[in-house]
């Protein structure tokens, strides 16, 4: 499994993908800050200030970018082998049907998050590298509930999209259906739609000062909305990818 997991973050074009996809999310996250600091006219920010605007850099443009860059990803990781026939040669391969997806899942989600959330936090960095302290100080209380939010929000997407790739009968409906999927509910504003806790638990900043505990990333609410159907979602994929036939 580490070989196959190995193979699949070495993939040139996936790489390629990632990293095109987090300058984009880069872009974004800048002219948030820009239109930040311009509309608060160069007034000097506190740690709780910045604390807020790191945590709310993943805005509803990044969402619609990780909505397209999750399905691309995910479909050359699962789907595109089969398209080209050369699935046959990967799954004769020593390690059980279960490895290999496993290992394909994996990749996607290790690539999205360790672009994405560095993004983050060097585009953060940068921007405010004129109050070094006071980026240290939310750097420390923030990075961890943070990169738990992106673990678990990439996850989900992750598990979402390998499950409409692994059942879809070719390359395109696997990119245009996750997307779909991901970012329809948004689009049209559904209530209950899992982006609205996603904000609610990034907005409830004020927590994380207090106790790393208190944060609402960490709560029940958000785990039960996030982490289990991502969990529920990554079984299912697994079970379709080991009973389909890889041709």
């Amino acid at each position: 499994m580490r070989e196959i997991l190995r193979w699949e973050l070495r993939s040139p074009l996936n790489l390629a993908m990632a990293s095109g996809g987090a300058v984009l999310v880069g872009l974004v996250m800048k002219r948030y800050y820009m239109t930040w600091s311009a509309s608060s006219h160069g007034v000097p920010s506190g740690v709780e200030t910045l604390g807020s605007v790191f945590r709310d850099a993943f805005t509803g443009d990044v969402y619609l970018l990780l909505a397209l860059l999750v399905p691309f990803l995910v479909t050359l990781a699962v789907r595109l082998e089969r398209d080209e026939g050369v699935a046959l040669s990967v799954y004769s391969l020593p390690f059980s049907r279960v490895r290999i997806l496993l290992a394909k899942f994996l990749a996607a989600f290790l690539l999205l998050l360790i672009f994405v959330f560095s993004v983050h936090l060097l585009v953060f960095t940068l921007h405010f590298a004129d109050t070094p302290k006071a980026v240290i100080e939310v750097l420390k209380v923030q990075t961890v509930p943070v990169a738990f939010f992106y673990i678990s929000a990439l996850l989900f997407m992750v598990s979402i999209a390998a499950v409409v790739a692994i059942a879809s009968p070719n390359t395109y409906v696997s990119i245009f259906g996750g997307f779909v999927l991901l970012y329809l509910p948004e689009f049209v504003g559904a209530d209950w739609f899992w982006l609205l806790k996603w904000r609610d638990a990034l907005t409830n900043y004020k927590w994380a000062t207090i106790s790393l505990g208190m944060d609402p990333v960490f709560g029940r609410e958000f785990l039960k909305v996030i982490l289990l159907p991502a969990l529920v979602l990554t079984v299912l994929y697994l079970i379709i990818g080991n009973w389909r036939d890889v041709r």
